[in-house]
């Protein structure tokens, strides 16, 4: 499997470029409501000092995820590396700036689903597996079939924000249907690496598996967290 894998990186690389411009492009339509458009306006008014840098941040990870990818079908791997470097720099900045904007806009009211429920998935279960596939994709950087599947994990990361909205903005659907919407969604994308391999070579890479099984304990831990009353306590400041 490694060999064949190896010889087949353009088409991982291509693969991974044409995943992360549809996140890229879901990202844009999921924020457009309630961000892009009243900023473009010049209406909006964020709820935290933490908003911009974030969105920023957060934009700029998901574009590198699209642009890294070109960059090795395109065989720059110079720049590819170079990079990689500022990569890092923004993942930093997106790790922070999300966890202190989420922390910056709690307590909020029992009736916040976004930063009560959604916010304690994004601290129990994004930030956590963004951080470990980071971490898995740096370990294994020389290692492009590995790398290339880790840094898959860490674009997908926030796609259950992403996906939360959408169901909302545009599918007009309640929070009882939106809540178990959303893994299902997350699922979905989780599944796509191992349908990839299997599709291009009849077997699923290790670090496929590894994605779905993280994705498995990530959400066995952070559902009972976040539904627990000690956490709605401390998202609600106890109201």
């Amino acid at each position: 499997m490694g060999e064949a894998i190896m010889v087949n990186i353009t088409a991982d690389a291509r693969f991974m470029r044409n995943t992360g411009i549809v996140l890229l492009l879901l990202a844009v339509l999921a924020f457009a409501p309630r961000y892009f458009v009243p900023l473009v306006s010049g209406s909006y008014a964020p709820p935290s000092p933490w908003m911009h840098p974030h969105a920023i941040f957060a934009l700029m990870w998901t574009a590198i995820f699209v642009v890294q990818p070109w960059l090795i079908v395109s065989g720059n791997v110079h720049w590819h590396k170079r990079v990689g470097y500022f990569a890092l720099l923004v993942a930093v900045g997106n790790v922070i700036s999300g966890v202190a904007l989420q922390l910056d806009v709690l307590p909020t009211s029992a009736d916040d689903f976004s930063n009560v429920v959604g916010g304690g998935f994004r601290l129990f279960h994004s930030t956590p597996a963004f951080v470990l596939f980071l971490c898995l994709a740096i370990g294994m950087r020389r290692r492009t079939d590995w790398h290339l599947r880790f840094m898959y994990q860490t674009a997908i990361a926030a796609i259950a924000t992403i996906l939360g909205r959408i169901y909302l903005f545009y599918g007009h659907l309640p929070e009882n249907i939106i809540s178990p919407l959303i893994p299902i969604g997350n699922l979905a994308f989780v599944l796509l690496l191992p349908v990839y391999d299997f599709l291009k070579y009849r077997r699923v890479h290790p670090a496929s598996w590894i994605g779905l099984a993280a994705f498995v304990v990530f959400q066995a831990i952070a559902s009972p967290i976040v539904f627990s009353d000690f956490w709605i306590n401390i998202a609600t400041g106890g109201g």
